[in-house]
Order: C-alpha cells, then structure tokens, then sequence
C-alpha cells in the first residue's frame, strides 16, 4: 500500500472510529469515506491494469492493488450503507472475509521476510475487520465502542505514523520488534476495552433491574 494512501487510511480510520464511539454523526463522515474508498479502489485498478502477467514483480503488485480495494470497499460500502440506512450486517460480514484476507497479506509479508513491519501492520488489520464484525453481527452493545477505540489508535500507529515514516525514509529502517511491540500493546487495549465496556453494561444492567419505582 502506497505510503501516500496510507496517510489517508489513517484519516478515514480516525472518523470511523469516532462514529463509533458516538462523537460523530455517521452521515457526516459520508463524504471522506466516499472519497477515500473511491480513491482506493481506482489505485486498485489502476495497479492491476500495470501489471504484466509474466513480470517478476506481478504478484507483488496484485497483492498491493489487493490491499488497496480492500479498504476502499470498505470505506465506500460504510457511506452507502450512512447514505441509504441499512442495518450494517452486510458490511459486518464483509468485514468478517477481509479479516481473513488481512491474515493472508500478513502471512505473506511475514513468509518472505521482506517486509515484515508490514506483516505487522496487515496482522493489526486483521484484528480490526474482526473488531468491525463483532459490532456489527454479534449481540452486545460493548463490542461498538471497543471497535472505534481500536479505530482510532489504529488509525495512528498503522496508518498515519507509518506512512509519514515511510514518507521519509525511516520506516524501512525500524524494527520489526517495536512495530510488533507498538501493534501488541495496541491490541491489548482493545481486549481490556471490550471488558471494561461489558462490564459497564452489566454494571447498569443491574442498577436498572433493581431499582423499584416508589409511586407517590
């Protein structure tokens, strides 16, 4: 993924998860979804009309301009479903198969040894899509607040500050230990999120059972 649309990434990732923590309205983060995904999927097109079939960088490419359609489907798919108010299932489950697309990008940047910070990073975006389809099919309100806390940090330590890194020439040049450490520890709050939201939830769930109106 292109350092450029990775700052982006990072953007769009910021807003979403703020839509999920209820800070944000989701048809206002309509526009920079539209406008991202449609960027993203056009990259993704574009990439794969270069690639020459028999080029020894042809696989590289495809799985690049697999990213990018990755998250542009994503971005595009949560505007429509703003725009035209659909329950979210849909997307949910879509999100369910990207996270196992992400596991395969990671396994494989990890496999060649090449470029294992982005083995790092593509691992944190499997955790993500899974994060997006727990809020959105599976019960419990304290799955979609955890989400846009992962969103959110995500949007910073995979996204933004990485690509300004790789803007400059550091990024090729970290440790894939610190990148592993930075996204582990990321990872870990998001676990110690979805508790602590749980237990809030059964915490009011509680007080509101067990409180017995007095009539006057």
């Amino acid at each position: 993924m292109s350092n450029v649309a990775l700052l982006f990434v990072g953007a769009v990732l910021l807003v979403n998860g703020l839509v999920f923590l209820g800070r944000v309205d989701g048809r206002a983060a309509i526009p920079i979804n539209l406008l991202a995904g449609s960027t993203l999927v056009l990259a993704a097109l574009l990439l794969v009309a270069s690639v020459e079939p028999d080029s020894p960088t042809s696989a590289t490419t495809t799985f690049g301009a697999v990213g990018f359609a990755l998250f542009g489907f994503t971005y595009l798919t949560v505007a429509l479903n703003s725009l035209l108010g659909g329950s979210g299932r849909a997307l949910g489950w879509y999100c369910g198969w990207a996270a196992i697309i992400a596991t395969v990008l990671a396994m494989i940047n990890f496999s060649d040894g090449a470029a294992p910070q982005m083995g790092w990073l593509w691992a944190s975006w499997a955790l993500l899509f899974i994060s997006f389809f727990l809020a959105l099919i599976v019960p419990g309100a304290w799955w979609t607040p955890s989400a846009g806390i992962l969103a959110i940090l995500q949007g910073f330590t995979t996204a933004t500050i990485p690509a300004l890194m790789m803007i400059g020439g550091s990024w090729e040049t970290t440790s894939p230990v610190v990148v592993g450490m930075v996204q582990i520890s990321v990872a870990a709050i998001y676990v110690v999120s979805v508790f602590f939201f749980r237990n809030r939830e059964e915490t009011e769930s509680s007080e509101s059972a067990g409180s017995v109106a007095v009539p006057l």
